[in-house]
Protein backbone atom coordinates (compact mmCIF):
# COMPACT_ATOMS: atom_id res chain seq x y z
CA UNK A 1 0.00 0.00 0.00
CA UNK A 2 1.19 3.60 -0.77
CA UNK A 3 0.15 6.71 1.29
CA UNK A 4 1.06 10.15 0.54
CA UNK A 5 -0.40 11.56 3.57
CA UNK A 6 0.50 12.69 7.30
CA UNK A 7 -0.52 10.24 9.62
CA UNK A 8 -0.13 8.90 13.18
CA UNK A 9 2.76 6.41 14.11
CA UNK A 10 -0.19 4.05 15.86
CA UNK A 11 -2.25 4.23 12.62
CA UNK A 12 0.37 3.19 10.15
CA UNK A 13 1.44 0.35 12.77
CA UNK A 14 -2.04 -1.00 12.71
CA UNK A 15 -2.08 -1.43 8.99
CA UNK A 16 0.00 -4.75 9.40
CA UNK A 17 -2.74 -6.46 11.22
CA UNK A 18 -4.40 -6.33 7.65
CA UNK A 19 -1.63 -6.21 4.80
CA UNK A 20 -1.83 -9.61 2.72
CA UNK A 21 1.12 -11.68 1.72
CA UNK A 22 4.02 -11.45 -1.01
CA UNK A 23 6.74 -14.14 -1.28
CA UNK A 24 9.60 -13.64 -4.20
CA UNK A 25 13.47 -13.82 -4.26
CA UNK A 26 14.84 -10.34 -5.32
CA UNK A 27 17.82 -9.48 -7.18
CA UNK A 28 20.07 -6.47 -8.15
CA UNK A 29 21.94 -6.17 -11.66
CA UNK A 30 25.20 -7.87 -11.16
CA UNK A 31 24.06 -9.39 -7.86
CA UNK A 32 22.73 -12.93 -7.32
CA UNK A 33 18.92 -13.90 -6.58
CA UNK A 34 18.89 -14.20 -2.88
CA UNK A 35 15.46 -15.64 -2.19
CA UNK A 36 14.08 -14.06 1.17
CA UNK A 37 14.73 -15.56 4.60
CA UNK A 38 12.28 -15.57 7.78
CA UNK A 39 13.70 -12.64 9.21
CA UNK A 40 13.49 -10.68 6.45
CA UNK A 41 9.89 -11.25 5.37
CA UNK A 42 8.87 -9.56 8.57
CA UNK A 43 11.78 -7.21 8.75
CA UNK A 44 10.79 -3.22 8.60
CA UNK A 45 12.61 -0.33 7.71
CA UNK A 46 12.16 3.12 8.63
CA UNK A 47 13.71 6.09 6.46
CA UNK A 48 14.10 8.57 9.13
CA UNK A 49 14.12 12.21 8.57
CA UNK A 50 16.88 14.80 10.44
CA UNK A 51 14.53 15.81 13.11
CA UNK A 52 11.38 18.00 13.31
CA UNK A 53 8.07 16.37 13.24
CA UNK A 54 9.18 13.84 11.02
CA UNK A 55 11.57 12.60 13.51
CA UNK A 56 9.50 12.28 16.49
CA UNK A 57 6.83 10.53 14.21
CA UNK A 58 9.94 8.13 12.68
CA UNK A 59 11.34 7.46 16.49
CA UNK A 60 7.62 6.87 17.71
CA UNK A 61 6.51 4.26 14.73
CA UNK A 62 9.86 2.06 15.49
CA UNK A 63 9.04 2.00 19.36
CA UNK A 64 5.51 1.44 18.45
CA UNK A 65 7.00 -1.40 15.58
CA UNK A 66 8.40 -3.01 18.56
CA UNK A 67 5.82 -4.17 20.31
CA UNK A 68 3.80 -5.69 16.72
CA UNK A 69 4.39 -9.62 16.86
CA UNK A 70 4.40 -9.46 13.39
CA UNK A 71 7.97 -7.54 13.08
CA UNK A 72 11.12 -9.43 13.79
CA UNK A 73 13.58 -6.89 13.49
CA UNK A 74 13.63 -3.08 12.74
CA UNK A 75 16.19 -1.16 11.22
CA UNK A 76 16.21 3.02 10.35
CA UNK A 77 17.89 4.35 7.73
CA UNK A 78 19.25 7.32 9.44
CA UNK A 79 19.73 10.66 8.05
CA UNK A 80 23.48 11.34 9.43
CA UNK A 81 22.29 15.25 9.01
CA UNK A 82 20.51 14.55 12.26
CA UNK A 83 21.78 15.55 15.95
CA UNK A 84 22.29 12.84 17.95
CA UNK A 85 22.55 15.65 21.22
CA UNK A 86 19.26 16.35 20.53
CA UNK A 87 15.67 14.16 20.86
CA UNK A 88 14.30 11.97 19.83
CA UNK A 89 17.83 10.84 18.24
CA UNK A 90 19.75 11.06 21.96
CA UNK A 91 16.94 8.67 23.13
CA UNK A 92 17.63 6.08 20.42
CA UNK A 93 19.44 4.23 22.50
CA UNK A 94 17.62 4.00 25.83
CA UNK A 95 14.24 3.54 24.19
CA UNK A 96 14.41 1.44 21.23
CA UNK A 97 17.88 -0.86 22.03
CA UNK A 98 17.16 -3.29 19.67
CA UNK A 99 16.43 -1.10 16.69
CA UNK A 100 19.25 -0.94 14.39
CA UNK A 101 20.25 2.15 12.83
CA UNK A 102 22.05 2.58 10.18
CA UNK A 103 23.22 6.25 9.08
CA UNK A 104 23.35 8.21 5.64
CA UNK A 105 23.62 10.88 3.84
CA UNK A 106 20.24 11.17 2.33
CA UNK A 107 20.65 14.31 0.74
CA UNK A 108 23.00 13.02 -1.94
CA UNK A 109 21.20 13.37 -5.25
CA UNK A 110 23.37 10.36 -6.29
CA UNK A 111 22.52 7.59 -4.35
CA UNK A 112 21.44 4.80 -6.13
CA UNK A 113 19.22 1.54 -4.81
CA UNK A 114 22.06 -1.11 -5.55
CA UNK A 115 24.29 2.24 -2.93
CA UNK A 116 20.71 1.83 -0.48
CA UNK A 117 21.54 -2.10 -0.35
CA UNK A 118 24.51 -1.87 0.11
CA UNK A 119 24.03 -0.17 3.52
CA UNK A 120 21.58 -2.34 4.32
CA UNK A 121 22.26 -5.25 3.74
CA UNK A 122 19.18 -7.41 3.42
CA UNK A 123 15.49 -6.62 2.51
CA UNK A 124 12.42 -5.58 4.11
CA UNK A 125 8.40 -6.58 3.86
CA UNK A 126 7.30 -3.13 5.34
CA UNK A 127 9.21 0.02 4.31
CA UNK A 128 7.81 3.55 5.77
CA UNK A 129 9.82 6.39 3.86
CA UNK A 130 9.35 9.44 6.59
CA UNK A 131 12.28 11.77 4.81
CA UNK A 132 12.41 11.55 1.30
CA UNK A 133 11.23 15.26 -0.75
CA UNK A 134 10.89 13.73 -4.20
CA UNK A 135 11.78 11.09 -6.09
CA UNK A 136 15.87 11.73 -7.00
CA UNK A 137 18.25 10.00 -4.73
CA UNK A 138 17.44 8.28 -1.78
CA UNK A 139 13.87 8.97 -2.42
CA UNK A 140 14.40 7.13 -5.88
CA UNK A 141 16.07 4.21 -4.30
CA UNK A 142 13.59 3.71 -1.81
CA UNK A 143 10.69 3.17 -3.70
CA UNK A 144 13.48 0.91 -6.62
CA UNK A 145 14.49 -1.11 -3.73
CA UNK A 146 10.66 -1.72 -2.10
CA UNK A 147 10.17 -2.62 -5.78
CA UNK A 148 13.39 -5.31 -6.08
CA UNK A 149 12.33 -6.21 -2.97
CA UNK A 150 8.64 -7.23 -3.20
CA UNK A 151 7.68 -5.21 -0.31
CA UNK A 152 3.97 -5.35 0.84
CA UNK A 153 3.79 -1.89 2.53
CA UNK A 154 5.46 1.34 1.64
CA UNK A 155 4.38 3.91 3.26
CA UNK A 156 5.33 7.44 2.51
CA UNK A 157 5.08 10.31 4.80
CA UNK A 158 4.34 13.32 3.03
CA UNK A 159 3.75 17.14 3.59
CA UNK A 160 0.83 19.41 3.72
CA UNK A 161 2.77 21.80 1.49
CA UNK A 162 1.66 19.54 -1.16
CA UNK A 163 -1.80 21.57 -1.30
CA UNK A 164 -2.74 24.43 -3.40
CA UNK A 165 -4.42 26.40 -0.19
CA UNK A 166 -7.78 27.44 -0.22
CA UNK A 167 -10.34 28.84 2.49
CA UNK A 168 -11.55 25.39 3.72
CA UNK A 169 -9.39 23.96 7.04
CA UNK A 170 -8.86 21.20 7.94
CA UNK A 171 -7.70 20.87 4.34
CA UNK A 172 -9.18 17.25 3.56
CA UNK A 173 -7.23 14.87 1.10
CA UNK A 174 -8.73 15.85 -1.99
CA UNK A 175 -7.41 19.56 -1.57
CA UNK A 176 -5.92 19.71 -5.29
CA UNK A 177 -2.21 19.38 -5.03
CA UNK A 178 0.83 21.23 -6.75
CA UNK A 179 1.91 18.69 -9.33
CA UNK A 180 5.61 20.08 -8.88
CA UNK A 181 6.20 19.20 -5.62
CA UNK A 182 8.66 16.79 -5.26
CA UNK A 183 6.41 14.73 -2.92
CA UNK A 184 3.65 14.32 -5.68
CA UNK A 185 6.71 13.09 -7.79
CA UNK A 186 7.89 10.63 -5.42
CA UNK A 187 3.93 9.52 -5.09
CA UNK A 188 4.05 9.31 -8.97
CA UNK A 189 7.24 7.73 -9.40
CA UNK A 190 6.11 4.62 -6.92
CA UNK A 191 2.63 4.57 -9.01
CA UNK A 192 4.55 4.24 -12.37
CA UNK A 193 6.67 1.72 -10.99
CA UNK A 194 3.97 -0.67 -10.32
CA UNK A 195 4.42 -0.52 -6.37
CA UNK A 196 1.70 -1.19 -4.58
CA UNK A 197 -1.28 1.21 -4.40
CA UNK A 198 -4.42 2.07 -1.96
CA UNK A 199 -7.28 5.42 -2.17
CA UNK A 200 -7.78 4.75 1.24
CA UNK A 201 -7.00 7.29 3.93
CA UNK A 202 -6.40 7.40 7.67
Amino acid sequence: YFFATMVSATAIAALLATAGASVSAFSFQGSPTRPRTSLSMSAALIVQNKGGGHGELGFQLAKNLSSNSKISSITILQDSACSDSKEPFVSYASDIPDVKVVKADLADESMTAEDMQKLLGQSYEYVWDNASKGAVGAGKAVVDCAKAWDSKLLTYVSSAGIYQPDDVFPMPETTPTKETAGQVLYEKYALDNDIPSSPSAL
